[in-house]
């Protein structure tokens, strides 16, 4: 055993739990290291023994038999000998524990739920606690909500504020049980992102899961099965490649003077709390194009419903303006907008919102009443077409509750088109649905766009975006600079929010040049639209085409991250180019801050170092 690399050596480790007549036996003889400054993962299917390997990790349960040992620099310290008090003594001073349901006590602000720990264990000291609490939720990226009530806040602040104070009496080991089971998958990945900020800090960093998507992320990754642990083999973490990258996938593009689905100037939306202004939404500029599937996405918290409401006339902006079709629907009366929504907006809603008293034909039916459509003859042959377009026609006379949760949102998405609307506004609709359910409501979309209409729908699932035309990132309030999602998407939403206030814009001419040869790089460049011609010279100066990089890709990351001046001249495609461009010090910074991202654009920039050598070697 390597005393100098262990932090936690478990010997034997065998838990038996009397439950009834015939013992329950939840590990069985498990023998493991647990390293220093590792992220170790830990998955197994729910009663797999997850939860109670780490209960004896932290000495918050004791093993029926076997051996835990505690390795610091000076001593192994035996905590399955350790008495009740010494061991709540050795947790406060050497463990943070994250539970899955926060655990905040909902009475005090943030800042006290923090400092709860060094007052338990008596080292409270009223000004530098504070002081430590309010560094630590910086840390996590909360600072701004220090002094709200935990009921304030979303479920992924209050995670947040869960590691701060597991943080607290800076502990050597975290273990967190399930930190991600109810948060969605953009505030996971931010959890996910802290936990690896941490382990690059030298913190050890144990984590239990049930979702196995996560594992290529861990240094180390362990499966448990009935008490028992083996190693698991992971996968490889996807590198942010050329071909990952890529650009967005192309729907049908405006017409020429075609007037935008949506648009809107300066929008900001705040709302008065208890605890002082909340601004949902900051200077917000959007817009929407026919023809197209657009999806919102961002942490728990961030504006994506309150945004929904603005396009929707269902809630009023504090100050800006928002035109949907050319119309300025505040300026609206109120009941004009409700009748205006009801001829002109589709919304489907994650929870279906189907009358149970109706069938599934007349719940379809009840918009077009509302908005006094069709004729009384020709509604339920309407009703009946779209039904058959969600596959549904068979169900027709059926009741909500008769049919399934997929069968009741595309009754829901049916009834949406009651009125055929030009633009269809979805939140949440796959949330409750099986794979195959969703699959095939996104599939319905993707026609609707086709067709051109145009669908809006808001998610937390993060797979979805690689189907639609669009995707709007939020964060706090504000849209995250699509460029540098696109670019640098393994930044966490706070990072890209920096470089969005960070990022110089630039519009080049076809040939005009961006970058000469040798000279020194002094930006991160990414392409809003438009394209650009890499080209490099041969020893007679003929000029030679080398590639074309097109919205979405970028350029400049080989000479940033692995020295010397330009590989190639860069100049303006046939049809010009937007770029976004990031200073030198603020690229590194960010990148310093992402071991993901400086890896990934590494291996980007290795890739691309190499085919430029080799295609020297060719000439």
């Amino acid at each position: 055993m390597n005393t100098t690399k262990n932090i936690i050596h478990l010997q034997d480790i065998t838990k038996t739990f009397n439950t009834g007549e015939v013992p329950f036996t939840a590990l069985k003889n498990i023998t493991l290291d647990i390293q220093k400054g590792e992220f170790l993962g830990i998955t197994g299917k729910s009663g797999a023994g997850k939860t109670t390997l780490l209960n004896m990790i932290a000495g918050v349960d004791n093993a029926t038999s076997g051996e835990i040992l505690f390795q610091s620099s000076e001593s192994s310290l035996p905590i399955h000998a350790l008495s009740e008090d010494q061991l709540a003594q050795w947790r406060g001073e050497n463990i943070g524990i994250i539970y899955q349901s926060f655990e905040l006590m909902p009475t005090l602000n943030l800042v006290k739920n923090v400092m709860l720990p060094p007052d338990f264990l008596g080292t409270y000291r009223p000004t530098t606690s504070k002081k430590h609490a309010l560094e630590l939720l910086d840390l996590v990226e909360i600072a701004d909500h220090a002094y709200k009530i935990p009921a304030h806040i979303s479920g992924g602040q209050k995670q947040r504020v869960a590691i701060a104070r597991a943080l607290v009496n800076d502990p050597q080991i975290i273990i967190a049980d399930e930190p991600t089971g109810n948060l969605d998958s953009v505030t996971a990945e931010t959890i996910f992102q802290i936990f690896e900020k941490l382990v690059a800090q030298g913190k050890t960093v144990v984590m239990v899961t049930h979702d196995e998507s996560f594992a290529p992320r861990f240094s180390r990754h362990l499966r448990i099965t009935d008490g028992v642990v083996s190693e698991a083999k992971g996968t490889k973490i996807t590198k942010v490649t050329d071909e990952v990258l890529g650009t967005e996938k192309k729907g049908r593009k405006a017409k020429e003077g075609e007037t935008p689905a949506v648009i809107l100037r300066g929008v900001d939306k705040v709302y008065e709390t208890p605890a002082g202004d909340f601004v949902a939404l900051e200077s917000v500029d959007l817009q929407l194009d026919y023809g197209q599937f657009i999806s919102i996405v961002g942490k728990s918290g961030c504006g994506k419903s309150t945004l929904l409401n603005m396009i929707t006339g269902i809630d009023h902006p504090t100050g800006g303006e928002v035109l949907v079709d050319n119309k300025d629907i505040y300026s609206m009366k109120k009941s004009e907008r409700a009748l205006w929504r009801g001829n002109n907006l589709g919304v489907v809603f994650q929870f279906f919102q189907l009358l149970p008293t109706l069938t599934l034909l007349e719940n379809i039916m009840l918009p077009m009443d509302y908005c006094n459509l069709y004729s009384s003859k020709e509604r339920p042959k309407r009703a009946m077409e779209l039904l058959t377009m969600v596959g549904l026609e068979e169900q027709a006379d059926k009741f909500p509750t008769a049919v399934s949760s997929g069968q009741q949102q595309g009754a829901a998405i049916a009834r949406a088109l009651a009125t055929d609307p030009s633009i269809i506004v979805a939140d949440e609709p796959t949330g409750n649905l099986d794979s195959k359910s969703a699959n095939n409501i996104l599939n319905l979309f993707e026609r609707l766009a086709e067709e051109g209409k145009t669908v809006i729908i808001v998610t937390h699932d993060s797979s979805i975006t690689r189907r639609t035309d669009q995707t709007i990132i939020l964060s706090d309030g504000e849209i995250i600079n699509q460029a540098i999602a696109r670019a640098l998407p393994l930044l966490s939403h706070t990072q890209m929010m920096i470089a969005t206030h960070q990022a110089e814009h630039k519009s080049v001419s076809a040939d005009s040049v961006i970058l000469e040869k040798g000279k020194e790089v002094e930006h991160f460049f990414m392409i809003k639209s438009g394209a650009v011609d890499i080209i490099v010279k041969e020893k007679r100066g003929k000029e030679v085409p080398l590639a074309q990089l097109g919205a979405g890709q970028f350029f400049g990351e080989t000479e940033l991250t692995l020295g010397g001046g330009a590989i190639a001249e860069v100049r303006g495609a046939s049809e010009g180019a937007e770029l976004a461009l990031l200073p030198k010090k603020i690229f590194n910074e960010l990148i310093n801050d992402s071991s993901l991202t400086r890896s990934s654009l590494e291996e980007v920039a290795n890739s691309r170092k190499s085919e430029n050598k080799k295609r020297k070697t060719d000439r």
